[in-house]
């Protein structure tokens, strides 16, 4: 046998051929893994973007407050402790009051003014001495608003549809302008018409800054919880603090093919203004809360 016929291999002989990929073969096993990834769990579906990014609300609202603190009317002060029926009761008119929230929404960022007018009409502790003293309180919250956690205001009716989480979180900066009117008509001192009567009155206004929070959490489509706190005053403009509280359970369903609201609960706002000023007050009012909230 030769040298030739040695080195080369038999027939039976199978020579080895190392396994090299080339693109062809990355090709095929990309394919593959989108193929797998497209067989997968499907995703949820993405909610569409709303059309109109804005949103509007505007909430109409009654507040039987009660009252209790200090209300001074020049060299006069007052104290008072009444539930609103102890008020309704003492008071020589029914407790007057105008309440409202408006809130408009444009994508995360939104703007609110809520407003309060109450007419108390307190009966003096003693009849003959004066005919008590009056106290006309207004209240306006404004200022911006965040969005920060959950589905934007315009988003939220097509979350609710889709049995999504519309639980909120809603940061926001603004002011709280008080105006205070506090006044007492002495009657005539031991009917000397001499003397003849005498009133004092006092009213002023005072704007602070305030800081908050609002936030929803829904356990159904249809029932949810609203909080909303905040406090301020920080001494600026008079107010050495003001602060409110509110909480209520709401009920959503639809008036007129209007998406609406109910909610009921509870709120307290608390006061101290003008220190040491001749309309000195340093007050909390705090009742249960009945609202209805229409949305556009």
């Amino acid at each position: 046998m030769s040298f030739l016929e040695l080195s080369q291999p038999s027939a039976q002989q199978t020579p080895r051929t190392r396994f090299r990929p080339g693109p062809r073969w990355a090709g095929l096993a990309a394919l593959a893994f989108t193929s797998w990834v497209q067989a997968g769990p499907a995703a949820a579906p993405a909610l569409p973007a709303p059309e109109d990014p804005w949103a509007f609300n505007l909430t109409a609202y009654i507040w039987t407050s009660g009252v209790k603190g200090n209300f001074s009317a020049g060299p006069t002060s007052q104290s008072v402790d009444a539930s609103f029926i102890d008020i309704n009761n003492k008071s020589r008119q029914f407790p007057l009051g105008f309440m409202g929230r408006f809130g408009a929404h444009y994508g995360r960022f939104g703007f609110y003014l809520d407003g309060n007018y109450m007419s108390l009409r307190f009966k003096p502790k003693f009849g003959d001495i004066s005919n008590g003293i009056d106290s006309d309180l207004g209240v306006m919250d404004y200022g911006l608003a965040y969005r920060v956690l959950g589905p934007s205001a315009a988003e939220l009716p097509a979350t609710l549809a889709n049995k999504g989480n519309a639980n909120w979180l809603e940061a926001y900066a603004g002011a709280r302008t008080l105006w205070l009117d506090n006044s007492v008509d002495f009657k005539t001192p031991f009917g000397n018409p001499l003397n003849g009567p005498r009133s004092f009155s006092a009213s002023k206004s005072f704007t602070s800054p305030v800081l908050g929070a609002r936030f929803m959490v829904g356990f159904s489509p249809e029932w949810f919880v609203l909080v909303d706190g905040n406090f301020g005053g920080f001494g600026a403009g008079g107010v050495q603090f003001t602060g409110s509280l509110l909480g209520t359970v709401g009920y959503r369903t639809t008036i007129l093919d209007m998406p609406t609201s109910i909610e009921l609960g509870y709120k307290a706002l608390r006061y101290n203004i003008d220190k040491g000023g001749p309309i000195q007050t340093n007050a909390t009012l705090n009742g249960p809360f009945v609202g209805l909230t229409g949305y556009w």
